[in-house]
């Protein structure tokens, strides 16, 4: 690259490593603020600092003096010498949105696009400071008398440096003078040099443990150390020694060029594994160790893990959905052409595809594995965002986060991050009321606003809920008219469930007031429209006065999924294995009618029926996917021949149904395509796949089958007029 200190791929891997940080310093800033654990500001300081050092291997100085700034101002936190404050708050997260912005700039290897002086300021002001970082960074040296009797490093010493900073590790200068009024001091100074080879690597010292030991020396020590300590802790280790009259440390991470001789100070130094050519250093400034990398060294589990591109992981998975297309198709020839072999070839042919199948699901397996990731990667973000809302809409709001570590496909997790900030930015704005509303309705001052994840049944569910005033149906309605959606008559006939569920038509808001948080009518037919597109469905459930749910089902992936595959007439239709609960065969004396609808009396329950040729007959002959004889049976209805059907149980949720096929193929792992135009029209299917005879099968969404089969009353009665 032109601008920075890396290549095209190593920005990449930067970038993502970066912002991963940034990532969790907008959840932790936000925890900071509120708890202000020291846990969780260890977790920030190491951060920023991980931030600094990145910035500077690669050469952009704005970020790495942003970072180091940043760094100053939690030491003061850190060091009880100031607290967090709002304000400090604030500033931390203009810090954290500039750092994003330098990550940009990497990425696209372009030079600094945001003078960072004024925030820089800024954070100065916070920590009580009059100059600016400029004249403090030319300022910061180590003291005089430590200068004096720093050793010298050779060669091979900065090679050492090098690849300690590199791996994490701190530069760090010790200098000790001994009490010569006490007894043995040398002795005393010989102590300090063994208690620091126990905690560091000594990479020079002056005089050598071997002179200490021989009682060589002028009363002082001087020693060049690496450690994953910061200076703080290392102060603390050799406090306890004895009979010392004065000791200073102090880190050079940031100029291991003051320990080239004197000849060599004066000549250019690049900088040396992540800091800036400036000394960023103080007599006052402790640097934490950078990241928790530094004792994974010793086990070495990075070395045991690789990055790879999603594009890359992408098509291994289509690589792998075609090896299982392939795979059926063997099994499909093999029953075709066995009656032609003997029994050896039988058994051999049979041995090999079993095997072949057994590698074609392992493989399969490994891959969705790898692609699987936390949803706590959407989930970071919304502490930030949800303090940001409250700040400027005047509310208080506590987020609770729960079922983050639950695992979803990295390309579901990618398209869900906008619904559900949709919905929680509602949930903040049109659901929870301000404190003075919540105090007079007799509830706490604060609102609460959860957001859970879990898996259930092949799916995820990610849940959305508020405790505010609820939806009111009234407006809802009302609103519904005013726009023409529905009639005055029509809203009078609606339950509650079916008013609040209006909220999903396009253009429809009950905000008063348009702002910069929401009230155009635009986000919640999106959310739907998203969630659909994913093959998923949105709930909401609301009890006015107590708070409103939204709830979201995807499915965990959108490449690979087990199925049910079944024939009606002479169509395949695919449905996703875990909402099959059995299979019988279907006895037309147990059909009887409840409300005009088929049902069937099954082991003392009553089972709703549907069949999926009166679902999708229609959509189906339009397309002349259907055979005459399964557009004959469809025009028979409920007095057809039944001579042979099965009904297959089905359960989503709490809703127990069963549909009505020809017969069952058995199970199959199928590869979901997109519809195209214009069966991507046809409601109630989620995708296509390619069979191993050839056909093509239609892949059932169990959610809208059961929203088709819920309001099929009038479909019914249609189909029973029709016979």
């Amino acid at each position: 690259m032109n601008h920075y200190d890396l290549t095209s791929d190593e920005a990449e891997v930067f970038f993502e490593e970066a912002n991963e940080l940034l990532e969790s310093l907008d959840r932790d800033l936000v925890g900071l603020e509120k708890s202000g654990d020291d846990a969780t500001l260890h977790r920030i300081f190491r951060a920023i600092h991980t931030l600094k050092g990145a910035a500077g291997s690669v050469g952009h100085d704005s970020m790495a003096l942003l970072a180091h700034a940043a760094e100053s101002l939690l030491e003061k936190v850190r060091n009880h010498e100031s607290s967090v404050s709002t304000q400090m708050a604030n500033v931390l997260f203009q810090v954290v949105e500039n750092l994003r912005i330098f990550l940009d700039d990497v990425l696209a290897d372009r030079p600094a696009q945001v003078d960072v002086a004024a925030l820089i300021e800024d954070v100065s002001a916070l920590m009580g400071m009059a100059q600016n970082v400029a004249s403090d960074v030319a300022s910061d040296s180590p003291p005089d008398q430590m200068l004096s009797h720093l050793p010298t490093v050779d060669d091979s010493g900065f090679v050492v440096i090098e690849d300690g900073l590199k791996s994490g590790l701190n530069l760090l200068v010790v200098y000790a003078e001994a009490d010569m009024t006490g007894i043995a001091p040398l002795a005393r100074l010989l102590q300090m040099y063994m208690h620091l080879e126990q905690v560091a690597q000594i990479i020079v010292s002056s005089p050598t443990g071997d002179a200490l030991e021989q009682g060589q020396g002028a009363g002082n020590l001087a020693a060049v150390v690496m450690t994953d300590m910061v200076r703080s802790e290392l102060e603390a280790e050799l406090s306890n020694i004895f009979e010392i009259a004065a000791f200073q440390v102090a880190d050079l991470s940031s100029a291991p060029q003051l320990l080239r001789p004197q000849e060599e100070k004066s000549g250019e130094v690049l900088p040396v594994a992540g800091e800036t050519t400036e000394t960023l250093l103080d007599d006052e400034q402790i640097v934490e160790r950078p990241m928790e990398a530094a004792p994974q060294r010793e086990t070495s589990p990075a070395l045991r893990t690789v990055r790879t591109s999603v594009e890359r992981l992408d098509n291994l998975m289509n690589l792998a959905g075609e090896l299982v297309t392939n795979r059926n198709r063997l099994f499909n020839i093999y029953e075709e052409l066995s009656h032609l072999l003997d029994e050896e070839q039988r058994t051999s042919l049979n041995d090999t595809i079993t095997h072949m199948s057994s590698v074609t699901d392992q493989i399969h397996d490994e891959i969705f594995k790898a692609r699987m990731q936390p949803i706590e990667f959407i989930f970071n973000k919304f502490p930030r965002f949800v303090r940001q809302i409250c700040q400027e809409m005047g509310k208080d709001v506590a987020l609770v986060v729960t079922g983050q570590e639950t695992e979803v496909d990295r390309s579901v997790i990618e398209q869900i991050g906008d619904p559900i900030l949709h919905l929680v930015r509602n949930g903040i704005d049109h659901g929870i009321e301000t404190v003075a509303e919540r105090l007079a309705a007799g509830k706490a001052a604060q609102g609460q606003l959860s957001l859970n994840a879990r898996s259930e049944e092949g799916n995820i569910v990610v849940s959305i809920a508020d405790d505010g005033r609820g939806v009111d149906a009234e407006k809802v309605k009302n609103k519904a008219v005013a726009l023409g959606l529905i009639t005055q008559e029509e809203s009078m006939q609606l339950s509650y469930h079916e008013a609040i569920d209006l909220i999903f038509a396009p253009g429809l808001s009950t905000a008063t007031e348009i702002s910069g948080i929401s009230g155009r009518g635009v986000g919640m037919d999106v959310v739907r429209n998203n969630v659909q597109r994913l093959s998923g469905s949105v709930v909401v459930h609301s009890v006015p006065g107590q708070g409103t749910s939204f709830e979201l089902r995807l499915p965990l992936t959108l490449a690979i999924i087990p199925t049910l595959l079944v024939e009606v007439g002479s169509q395949v239709f695919a449905l996703p294995l875990p909402n099959v609960t059995e299979i019988f065969k279907l006895d037309p004396a147990t059909i009887q009618y409840v409300r005009g609808r088929e049902t069937a009396y099954i082991r003392g329950g009553v089972l709703p029926l549907v069949r999926l040729a009166h679902l999708f007959e229609e959509d189906m002959a339009a397309l002349d996917d259907f055979t005459e004889r399964s557009k004959k049976g469809a025009e028979k209805g409920a007095g057809g021949d039944e001579a042979g059907a099965y009904v297959v149980s089905l359960s989503y949720r709490d809703v127990q149904m069963g549909v009505i096929v020809s017969r069952p193929l058995g199970k199959q792992d199928v590869v979901i395509k997109a519809l195209g135009y214009p069966i991507n029209k046809v409601q109630g299917l989620t995708g296509a796949t390619l069979l191993g005879d050839g056909r093509i099968g239609l892949i059932i969404d169990i959610s809208a089958l059961i929203s088709m089969a819920t309001e099929a009353n009038a479909i019914q009665s249609h189909r029973l007029a029709k016979a």
